[in-house]
């Protein structure tokens, strides 16, 4: 079969030929159709995921969408999205890929196989940490800071479909940020230099987004966490998810303290399978829904070289690749 190949840690893949899959017992046979690329894939092919350095050569990709050949309990020809561990086995960025059963999940009427591969990481990320992790309610408003990438428009529409009374995002592409349309009620264009802690230029920030809000779900970290802090109205709930801005930050403790403000890390890497698997089911129901109307681009995965340096720039889409 056709695969992306990864030879070296730190390069990225070229499209080569690997041996067709064994069918096995436990296991399904999955032809994939479309296959996401998400910043998870370059840590691992890098070397720099938690869970270790993957053994080379190896077929990256760690979810994408398909129909099933053989295995299992659904009939052939089922249409399904797929999760894997990609790197500890070999991924998603190939023709065929074999899963465990559990990790193939029918895919709502509607929901086409490129969007069905994009809102998975992303959108089950983007529903556990609004709901579960910063304990969103209804009619509250909620701050997403960093919403320019595949994981901040999921954040932002995702808070919408909740329910969330105010949507403010917050990223340093204003094409961007207008793209998102009227999933956020005001966009905040942040210096993609530095960030100013002055508590003026702060006031005037959360003045801008139209005063403190109830949540904030935070990609950006570094020196953006001042914003994201001096944002939230007493009792507030921050939820970090990532660090594109850097990877330490200064806080104001008593800010912290005197607010009753709560802080918390989140990866959906952490989660075990079955609340992954639930969380997917709503998210595809959603998508189906057009309530994620992801920014999406397609490529061939003869193109996977061009794909993985523009997910390295970091594209503003959720990139796809077709086998």
């Amino acid at each position: 079969m056709r695969a992306a190949i990864v030879n070296q840690l730190g390069r990225p893949p070229h499209l080569g030929e690997r041996p067709d899959p064994v069918e096995r017992p436990g296991h399904t046979l999955v032809r994939v159709t479309a296959a996401a690329l998400n910043p998870v894939d370059l840590h691992i092919a890098a070397g720099s995921h938690p869970a270790g350095a993957p053994t080379v050569p190896f077929v990256p990709g760690v979810e994408g969408a398909g129909t099933v050949v053989s295995g299992g309990s659904l009939p052939a020809g089922t249409r399904v999205r797929v999760a894997v561990p990609g790197g500890l086995v070999d991924g998603t960025l190939a023709e065929l890929v074999s899963v465990p059963d559990g990790a193939c999940l029918p895919l709502p009427p509607g929901l086409d196989d490129d969007l069905a591969a994009a809102v998975g990481v992303v959108g089950v990320s983007a529903l556990l940490a609004l709901r579960t992790e910063a304990g969103l309610r209804p009619g509250e408003s909620v701050l997403v800071l960093g919403a320019t990438g595949g994981l901040g428009q999921a954040l932002v529409h995702t808070a919408r479909a909740l329910g969330a009374g105010r949507v403010a995002a917050a990223g340093r592409d204003p094409h961007r940020l207008g793209a998102l349309g009227a999933a956020a009620d005001t966009v905040l264009v942040l210096d993609p230099d530095s960030a100013d802690a002055d508590p003026g230029r702060l006031a005037a920030q959360v003045s801008a987004i139209g005063g403190p809000v109830d949540v904030v779900v935070d990609l950006l970290w570094g020196p953006h966490a001042r914003l994201a802090q001096a944002a939230l109205r007493p009792g507030g709930r921050w939820v970090n998810l990532g660090q594109t801005a850097g990877g330490r930050a200064e806080l104001d403790a008593a800010v912290l303290r005197h607010g009753h403000l709560r802080l918390r890390g989140f990866s959906a890497a952490a989660l075990p399978p079955e609340q992954v698997a639930a969380g997917y089911r709503e998210t595809a129901a959603l998508a189906a829904s057009g309530a994620l109307p992801l920014a999406v681009t397609t490529r061939p995965l003869a193109e996977v070289a061009e794909a993985w340096a523009a997910q390295a720039a970091s594209p503003g889409a959720k990139l796809v690749l077709r086998p």
